[in-house]
This record gives structure tokens, C-alpha cells and sequence, in this order.
């Protein structure tokens, strides 16, 4: 809490906090000779930080938590709360990563011909200055950060020029205003394009930040070095491995990490940043929570109230097992208190090799997690369950949070959570052919608490999807017994990696993946992929993207496809996901192409297709897109 006199002190009046034009403190980033490093230091505090790298909490809220913890500064994206964050931060000591937002959408970086003849931009450059005048003084100021992932909608590996200079006029403004703090940016991951695009269009950047998650952010430091950057930069977003990263299960849900898996990555990441002599902070994102992908992905508190409160171990405002390894790490001791983790769940008996798994409908289906506590304290799970719902939203979107299911919990019928180590699901009002996600929070039993538990939780978020292998008379069913009994003798190619003498689940994951269709993934069959091979009428479809669309249009394929080196596989991929009923999921992805000739006519569209239809292709792929 904030004292209504130190309020009055900074300027504080019921509209806005006003900070007394008075320079009392200059914030710099300095380069040691003799050690080689960049270190943070303030002309009133000395060297900030830990030896001036600053232990990061990528969010603004918890703040006493933050200090607590040992952390040193907090992360905003946007000027419109800094009057609420700062003199909390102020009070509890911390500095904060001041962002200033530029818009993301690419029409707004077409034009740079005349940099001040645009409206918009004037009046943005304004928002960024006015904002800056502001809130320059406050003592918990530690740097401005101009943009965040701004290239993410233009091009994520290279930006374009218009995005640097833009870039540029928004620092130089700013500095013009405040010459007395660090000024940087933030990139969406690091690639070599877009770095050497900043040091050419973008010379006023003073320190590089960048987003990274997993092991991709061990890899910034060398990577920089790589390409010569010589100036300071900072993780100011790491974590888990991210969900554009992770792996995809065969029914198109994300495969999450579990807590304790996550606990590595953070680890990892905030050591080697303050390891590392050219970084200066690292800032654990994200420090609060939001939905995004799903409901524990990258959250380090738990505010999901239809888990954490009105249930059987009450958990408000959760801390993430990922809290005690970063309060090792800023601290350099260990929580007396530490929180459980999990070491699997299993399905049936049987162990799951990912957080992920397949069932039928059934009126009991055994679910256990296998969890530990470090200090022998006795555990409970809180089970719960979600529709598999995936926002399509990008660069951290608002995402809504999906409801709880009823109906699956045998204790209990009309609950929307369960809790126990051993539970019982019951998936018999499931449908076929659906997604879902199933949660476990395994949380410390109040009954072995001595006076207050610590709320601390370890998390797993499971994919599933309920499979079934059709009988007669499923719509199904037809479909797959005309594909074995004709569709195989009369249009080989168009039933990609089976043949006459395959299964019938076999045939029926080939006609589930191509869709749209009335099949579901049967069960029994999770690992099924077949990369296309001339004569199929995918990989024509495949060859012609790969040698004439791309070509002919770039702007309806994803960045990756456009780069030397992108393989068939990758082509198909990208073919498949678009579920238009071409092509199967292609195997070994990222392998190297297959051995072809060159592109025949009736390989261009299929050798089922007349070579008319060829004219047609641009426009069916658009409608794909």
C-alpha cells in the first residue's frame, strides 16, 4: 500500500501522478574494460542489481512478492500504467522497465518516404513524449523500452525499413526528452535480419531486448555475438518453451510442459543472463497471470478462481512452483518452504510419455498424478477439465478463459473440479472427434501444514482428445469401407501412405487427417504420418506451391516457407494444416526433401485431375488461406 502522504510528495492529485521537474539521479549502462562487461549503474545508487544485471519480474503486479523474492525491477509494456505502478515501486524499492507501445500492424509501417509528414505517427511520437515528461523523474524509473515485437505483424525475422525508422524517430524524440536513462527496444526473438537492420536504421538504440523463451534464450548472448552486436542487451520476456515452439499432438492441440518441467527453463535462462557479460537483465514472464493458449502456460500466480477458490485445498493467488527457482536464483538461497512437483501423470496404469492422451468414451477412465514434496508434507490434487478452445490471437492478445466441464467427475456429477492423487473421469457425454484439456493442481495438504501453508502449486495441463474406431453404421463407417473396398483400386493417389492390404484404422486416420469429414482419429493409432511421393495427388498440390505459387504469391505463405532450404515436408505441413483434404501429415519434417524428377503435368495438380484444372490452383489455395 501507498501513504496518502507520499502521494502528496510526489505531485499526486486525483487525476494524475505529476513528478517535480527536478533531475536527481542519471541511470547508465557502462562497459568495464577490465572485465569486459555491461553492467547498470545509477550516478546516486552505484551499480545496480546484481553487480549491475537486473533480476527481472516480467509484470506489475505482486510487488511486494517481487522484493520479497529478491527481484529488482518490474516490466511494463504501456505508459497508461505507470501512474499506478510507480509509486508502489517507489515504495517498495524496485525499478521499473518503463514501455512505451508501438502499434503492430503493418499498414502502419507501408510509407517512410517523409517521416513527419504522417498524422498518426506525429501523433503517437507526441503519446511517447508526453508520457516520457511525465513520469522521467520518478526515482523508480530504470529505462524506457520503445516497442515491443512491433515487427511480429510485418515480418518477425527482418522487420522492414519503415520499422526501424520509425523506430529511430520514436528513441530520438524520447531522448530528446529524457537524456538521463537508458532508451532500448524489444524484438520478438532474435534473428540476424532485423539486427542488422537496427544497427542500420535504428543507431540510437542503446541496449537490445529481446523476447526469447526455452532454449532459444541461451542462445541470444552467442547468437549476438555472432553478428557483432557490441551494445548491452536484455531478456526482458523468458520462460517455458513457447507454444508456437512446442510440439502439436496428432488431433492439432499444443503439448505443454508441465511446472516442473518448466523449472529447468527458467533456471537456465536466469543464470545464464547473469553469466553472461554483455546481458544486463532478465526479466520471468509472466509475473501475474493471463490466459494464453491455455490457462497455466506461462503464468508464475494462479488468479484462475474456478481453481483456487471454492475447492477442496483453496489456493488464491497460487505461486508456481517456477517461484522458489527464481528466488534461488536472485537470492541465492532456497525457500524454507518448497512446493511439490510432478513427475507424470498416467491414463489407465499406464505412464504418459507427453501431456498428452486419447480415449473413447467411457464411464471410468483411472487418472493418477505421480507427485513429490522435497520436504515429505502430504499433497492433494485439484482435477479439472476444459472444451479445447484455441484463440487464434498473437503476440500476447487479450485470450478468453475457457469454463469449466461438469459431468465428468464420478464424486461428484455436477462438480467442475474433483481433487485426489487417484481420480476417476468419466468421458461416456464426451464427443467423438473432440478436443479437450485436462488440468491437475497438486497443492500442499493443509492437514500437514504447520500454521499457514505457503500457496505454492506444481501444475500439468494435458491435451486429450476422445478417439473412436467406427462400426457400422457410423457415417464413418461408409466412408472408410468405400475408401478400402474401391477408393484404393479406382484413386490410389488420393489416399496418401496406405495401400489395398492396410487396416481399417489405418484408412480411417487417413480420411480423419485429410478432412473435413465425418471420421474421428480411431483408437489405437497415434503416431501415423505419410510424407506425399509422385503419383499422389498431394504431392502435386506440394511441388506446385513449392516451384510456382510461392513465386508467383509470397504473401499467402508463412515467413518460414519463404526462406532457402525450406523443405517438402515443411510444404506439406503447411498444406495439411490448412485441413482442406489434400494431404496427410507429413513424417520427419524437417528431413531433407524426398528424391523427385522433374514436375510432371499430372504432378501439378494430382493425376486424377485434368491439366486444366491447373489455372485453378492459385485460387483454391487462397481460399485454403
Amino acid at each position: 500500500a501507498v501513504s496518502l502522504a507520499l502521494l502528496v510528495g510526489l505531485g499526486w492529485t486525483a487525476n494524475k501522478l505529476v513528478y517535480a521537474d527536478v533531475v536527481t539521479e542519471r541511470v547508465s549502462l557502462e562497459f568495464a574494460e577490465g572485465s569486459g562487461t555491461w553492467r547498470v549503474t545509477s550516478s546516486t545508487k552505484g551499480t545496480l542489481g546484481a553487480d549491475g544485471t537486473i533480476r527481472g519480474a516480467g509484470g506489475q503486479g505482486y510487488i511486494e512478492t517481487a522484493r520479497n523474492s529478491g527481484a529488482d525491477a518490474l516490466r511494463t509494456w504501456g505508459a497508461e500504467v505507470l501512474d499506478k505502478v510507480l509509486p508502489d515501486a517507489e515504495a517498495n524499492g524496485l525499478r521499473v522497465s518503463a514501455g512505451l507501445w508501438m502499434p503492430h500492424s503493418a499498414k502502419f509501417y507501408k510509407e517512410c518516404s517523409d517521416l513527419t509528414k504522417d498524422a498518426f505517427w506525429r501523433s503517437e511520437i507526441d503519446r511517447y513524449v508526453t508520457a516520457v515528461r511525465q513520469f522521467k523523474n520518478s526515482s523508480a524509473i530504470l529505462w524506457w523500452t520503445v516497442g515491443n515485437e512491433q515487427e511480429l505483424e510485418v515480418d518477425v525475422s527482418a522487420g522492414n525499413e519503415c520499422v526501424w525508422k520509425r523506430l529511430e524517430q520514436a528513441i530520438q524524440a524520447v531522448k530528446a526528452e529524457d537524456p538521463n536513462h537508458p532508451i532500448g527496444t524489444v524484438l520478438a526473438g532474435v534473428a540476424e535480419p532485423k539486427v542488422r537492420a537496427i544497427e542500420k536504421y535504428s543507431p540510437s538504440v542503446e541496449f537490445l531486448g529481446v523476447n526469447s523463451y526455452g532454449d532459444d534464450a541461451l542462445e541470444v548472448g552467442p547468437k549476438l555475438r555472432k553478428w557483432n552486436w557490441t551494445k548491452p542487451f536484455a531478456i526482458m520476456e523468458f520462460g517455458p518453451s513457447g507454444h508456437w515452439a512446442s510440439p502439436v499432438t496428432e488431433f492439432g492441440s499444443y503439448i505443454e510442459e508441465s511446472s516442473t518441467q518448466k523449472v529447468p527453463r527458467y533456471n537456465a535462462t536466469c543464470y545464464s543472463c547473469a553469466e553472461d557479460g554483455q546481458c544486463i537483465g532478465s526479466f520471468a514472464f509472466v509475473w501475474g497471470w493471463k490466459w494464453e493458449k491455455t490457462g497455466t502456460w506461462y503464468n508464475m500466480f494462479n488468479e484462475w478462481k474456478d481453481v483456487t477458490e471454492n475447492v477442496t485445498v483453496e489456493c488464491p493467488n497460487c505461486e508456481s512452483e517456477v517461484m522458489a527457482t527464481l528466488e534461488k536464483c536472485w537470492t541465492g538461497k532456497a525457500r524454507a518452504d518448497l512446493p511439490p512437483s510432478i513427475h507424470g501423470v498416467e491414463v489407465e496404469g499406464e505412464v504418459l510419455p507427453d501431456m498428452s492422451f486419447t480415449v473413447p468414451k467411457k464411464d471410468a477412465v483411472t487418472l493418477e498424478v505421480n507427485a513429490t514434496h522435497p520436504l515429505g508434507k502430504e499433497m492433494v490434487a485439484i482435477w479439472a477439465a476444459t472444451e479445447e478452445i484455441v484463440s487464434e490471437a498473437i503476440g500476447g492478445a487479450f485470450e478468453a478463459t475457457n469454463p469449466l466441464l461438469t459431468g465428468l467427475w464420478e464424486k461428484d456429477p455436477k462438480a467442475t473440479t474433483t481433487a485426489g492423487l487417484s481420480v476417476s473421469l468419466n468421458t461416456s457425454d464426451l464427443t467423438p472427434g473432440s478436443m479437450y484439456r485436462l488440468y491437475v493442481f497438486v497443492r500442499q495438504d493443509p492437514a500437514s501444514c504447520k500454521g499457514t501453508c505457503h500457496h505454492q502449486e506444481a501444475v500439468a495441463s494435458l491435451a486429450f482428445y476422445i478417439c473412436h474406431t467406427t462400426q457400422p453404421g457410423d457415417a464413418c463407417y461408409g466412408q472408410v469401407a468405400y475408401a478400402m473396398q474401391t477408393g484404393i483400386h479406382a484413386h490410389p493417389q488420393t489416399y496418401p501412405g496406405v495401400t489395398a492390404k492396410s487396416s481399417l484404422e489405418e484408412f480411417q486416420v487417413v480420411l480423419s487427417q485429410k478432412g473435413p469429414g465425418f471420421c474421428p482419429l480411431p483408437c489405437g493409432i497415434r503416431d501415423w504420418c505419410a510424407t506425399s511421393v509422385p503419383g499422389e495427388e498431394c504431392y502435386g498440390h506440394v511441388r506446385w506451391a513449392m516451384e510456382y505459387g510461392l513465386k508467383q504469391n509470397p504473401e499467402l505463405y508463412p515467413w518460414y516457407l519463404q526462406k532457402d532450404g525450406a523443405t517438402f515436408e515443411a510444404f506439406q505441413k503447411f498444406v495439411y494444416d490448412k485441413r482442406n483434404g489434400i494431404c496427410p501429415k507429413p513424417c520427419a519434417e524437417g528431413s531433407k526433401l524426398p528424391s523427385y524428377s522433374p514436375l510432371s503435368a499430372s504432378d501439378k495438380v494430382g493425376v486424377s485431375l485434368p491439366l486444366g484444372l491447373l489455372l485453378g490452383v492459385s485460387a483454391v489455395l487462397r481460399l485454403m488461406l
